[in-house]
């Protein structure tokens, strides 16, 4: 997974799996350019695998054929150009969820946006996830789960990514001005107060992840401060930035965030501080 925020929930899936666990539908945040398509992508050939371990082998026939594009026992809905979903579209899916498996294994659908589904085509789903045959998967994406069916919500396992908040569009500049601080020797932003505390955080997370989908040359990466674009190039240009650095680093955002909110009494702007003088140029260089 190349987005750190989805590496805890692919494990406790992966355990479920183990446990033989697995719930018959999941359903989490449609966010594609956090990496919700890229899980459940992962997840349809997780399943469809022949066989799996801790991720699909690639190499069975089954996973060739995912890989194609040709899996006989995958469909995805794809209704992000579409005004809705319909009740047709939704049971021509639902016979072909209900025959043998062609590979003899799963079968795997994915359907995105959910929102788009009509109250006919949920109520669908739904007589079928009440009592739904073995090896048959739902995979869904939805902007607004609170908007779902709440009888389809109840038949569906949540699945929580985690993920960053969306930079607003007046930030980049305090990014930038922590790019200077972390690469140009720059003095680093003055923190006020704990609020501003944890909008830095938020900053410095996005930022980090910015850097490193930009070592990694993620092509199609969206990045939170597509006004620095031009500087995340000249820095992997000049300086041989290391991804696995940059990613650890996230990990800590995300920890001092999570220790923030279990124990307010903590100092954040100072340990916040720390990090950046710890993640000066050569905290992600890989001479260093």
């Amino acid at each position: 997974m190349s987005y750190p925020w989805l590496r805890e929930p692919w494990l406790r899936l992966i355990d479920s799996a183990k446990q033989q666990r697995l719930a018959h539908a999941y359903y989490l945040r449609h966010a594609p350019e956090q990496g919700s398509d890229q899980f459940l992508q992962t997840l349809a050939n997780f399943l469809l695998c022949q066989q799996p371990d801790k991720s699909a082998c690639g190499q069975c026939k089954s996973c060739k054929l995912y890989q194609a594009g040709s899996h006989p026992d995958f469909w995805h809905i794809d209704a992000r150009e579409e005004t809705s979903i319909g009740i047709d579209e939704v049971r021509k899916l639902q016979n072909k969820l209900l025959q043998t498996a062609n590979q003899g294994g799963a079968r795997v659908a994915i359907l995105t946006p959910a929102d788009k589904l009509t109250e006919q085509a949920s109520n669908a789903i739904l007589k079928v996830l009440e009592e739904p045959p073995a090896n048959m998967f739902w995979l869904i994406s939805v902007q607004q789960p609170e908007q779902l069916l709440p009888t389809l919500r109840s038949r569906m396992q949540w699945i929580n990514l985690q993920l960053p908040a969306v930079a607003g569009n007046d930030d980049h500049e305090s990014a930038n001005s922590l790019l200077s601080t972390l690469f140009a020797g720059a003095l680093p932003p003055v923190i006020k107060d704990k609020s501003k505390a944890t909008e830095w955080l938020d900053i410095t997370e996005r930022l980090l992840l910015d850097l490193s989908a930009a070592t990694q040359s993620i092509a199609s990466a969206r990045f939170n401060y597509t006004e620095l674009q031009p500087r995340y190039r000249e820095l992997t240009n000049q300086h041989n930035l290391h991804t696995e650095r940059l990613l650890k680093a996230v990990d800590e955002c995300r920890q001092l965030r999570q220790r923030y909110r279990q124990s307010k009494g903590l100092n954040l702007p100072l340990l916040l501080s720390l990090c950046w003088q710890q993640w000066t140029y050569h905290g992600f260089n890989t001479t260093t």
